[in-house]
């Protein structure tokens, strides 16, 4: 079964910069199965600005990766205003992109469980490669924290190089560690913009365009 990247326009003013919970609350009211989608991965808005604790959403994106059996599930999101942290956010109708292969792939944050320091974080990755069969030079970026449901979740941010084209299609598939539905554990071509209000190409991180 294929995987697909819809990416909804999103226009609307502030949210929270940690949104990734609010935001998967917001969608479960329009879509009542989405706890039961294991199978789904839910990006972090991306907004025009980020400033401090808040993300101003402006002409923004939001991505969902879904198998392609999904799409009549989500596409009914179209023209739907959905409020995220006290910030309304309107979408609009969706584009599909097919997954593509490159050989470095980041996800702006990934957590695993008891997984709180680098050492246990790099083994926990190790861990999720031998599983997958996949092979990859491991670089371990920043510790995050968020909150989910009211709880503290420790993560750090990943960038795997040197890919096989079936490795960065698998990885992107399953993901890394837990939380997909709230933007946790996703990835990226590393070209391409990893983090709230960011974009990432050679692995430096830089102010995300409109």
């Amino acid at each position: 079964m294929s995987v697909i990247d819809l990416v909804y326009p999103a226009r609307g003013g502030g949210v929270p910069l940690d949104h990734g919970y609010a935001l998967f609350s917001a969608l479960s009211h329009r879509l009542p199965g989405l706890h039961e989608r294991k199978d789904v991965g839910i990006f972090n808005l991306r907004g025009t600005r980020a400033s401090g604790k808040s993300l101003l959403v402006g002409h923004g994106t939001l991505r969902v990766r879904c198998p392609t059996e999904a799409l009549p599930v989500w596409m009914p999101l179209g023209g739907a205003a959905i409020e995220v942290g006290g910030g309304e956010v309107t979408l609009g109708a969706p584009r599909v992109f097919p997954l593509e292969a490159p050989v470095s792939l980041s996800s702006r944050l990934v957590t695993f469980k008891n997984a709180v320091d680098d050492a246990s974080f790099r083994s926990a990755v190790q861990r999720t490669l031998t599983t997958l069969e996949c092979e990859a030079t491991v670089h371990v970026g920043r510790r995050r924290v968020v909150r989910i449901a009211g709880k503290k979740v420790i993560g750090y941010g990943l960038t795997l190089s040197n890919l096989s084209a079936c490795a960065s299609v698998t990885l992107q598939e399953q993901g890394m560690g837990g939380r997909r539905h709230m933007g946790c554990g996703l990835f990226l071509p590393t070209r391409l913009r990893v983090g709230v209000g960011s974009w990432q190409r050679g692995g430096r991180e830089l102010a995300s365009p409109a």
